[in-house]
């Protein structure tokens, strides 16, 4: 990938806000923070906004807090958009308008390209791969939280360098980042075994709404609303649970429901035959890959949002 455009634009520019997608994982949150040092080491006037909260299992990270939930009320010269294949994605109807130019830097197949520069590799296993490239190919030493960073997205979007997506480069990358002194078995438990009492519990609520549809081939849980809070977890103690509807013998898809008012927010997962990537841009701000992807359904029921999406994976079964 040639950086010149993006070099360009960056040192052209001097306030960024930093953006990503809505329900925080591992590499969203590990791109924004690597980021977000990158433009602060140049001397750039950086901040970080998301919708939604960090939630606990990410506050590990240095620099975590300065990602806010509180939206920004001045402009930027320059709109971050990472790990997005759509500025919907933000869940934030500013996206757009809050600067003249964006940066969109990403690993989604569907990314509709519509930074200023767009720095975009579908091949690429997730966003921190991107900006490791970047950082590896520009001659940009980075300290070892940022590595810390990096390595945490990319363990994550590997599902523990499980997924086919694990490419000899990405062991070369995470050799690379460990010699640079990651504690990879901190990461780890951090980000997959650590979980709190309140997270276990509203997990076991989760795992009791489990049902199968299409001949048992989709599994389907729901997160009901006010669970999270009633038990005083948050989001992130529910996180994979769309990969744990996979696991029963014979389903092919599966399903992770979370109404959050007006919308419900969907994880969707497929072993192969099904394409969720395409199904998810069905729906409002959806997109994603072809064995995972994330989308929200706007004013229908969940009953119905449910029967929207059972039907167009029934197409493809």
């Amino acid at each position: 990938m040639i950086w010149t455009e993006l070099s360009n634009l960056i040192a052209e520019s001097n306030s960024f806000l930093i953006c990503s997608h809505v329900s925080h994982d591992a590499d969203n949150i590990g791109s924004q923070l690597s980021f977000f040092w990158y433009l602060q080491s140049l001397g750039k006037d950086v901040e970080i906004f998301n919708v939604d909260t960090v939630p606990r299992k990410f506050q590990f990270y240095k620099n975590v807090d300065k990602i806010s939930n509180v939206e920004p009320t001045r402009r930027f010269d320059v709109f971050a958009m990472l790990d997005s294949s759509n500025p919907a994605r933000s869940g934030w109807d500013k996206a757009t308008t809050i600067a003249d130019k964006m940066i969109d830097i990403d690993h989604h197949r569907d990314n509709s390209l519509f930074g200023t520069v767009s720095c975009v590799d579908p091949t690429a296993a997730a966003t921190c791969q991107i900006i490791y490239r970047f950082f590896k190919e520009n001659n940009i030493d980075f300290p070892e939280y940022v590595a810390e960073a990096l390595y945490g997205g990319i363990l994550a979007d590997t599902g523990g360098f499980q997924f086919d997506n694990t490419s000899p480069e990405i062991f070369e990358i995470a050799a690379d980042l460990s010699r640079r002194g990651v504690n990879t078995a901190k990461v780890y438990k951090k980000l997959y075994a650590s979980n709190s009492i309140a997270g276990l519990t509203v997990r076991s609520i989760v795992w009791s709404t489990l049902k199968f549809y299409e001949n048992n081939r989709v599994g389907i849980m729901v997160l009901e609303e006010g669970i999270l809070e009633k038990y005083g977890a948050d989001r992130g103690d529910v996180e994979g649970m769309s990969d744990m509807a996979m696991t029963a013998e014979g389903v092919e898809v599966g399903i992770f429901a979370k109404p959050i008012g007006s919308e419900i927010r969907f994880s969707l997962r497929s072993v192969g035959k099904v394409d969720v990537g395409t199904i998810a841009t069905k729906f409002s701000g959806g997109g994603g890959h072809r064995a995972a992807s994330g989308c929200t359904s706007v004013g229908l029921s969940l009953d119905e949002a449910v029967t929207k999406l059972l039907s167009l994976i029934s197409s493809e079964l």
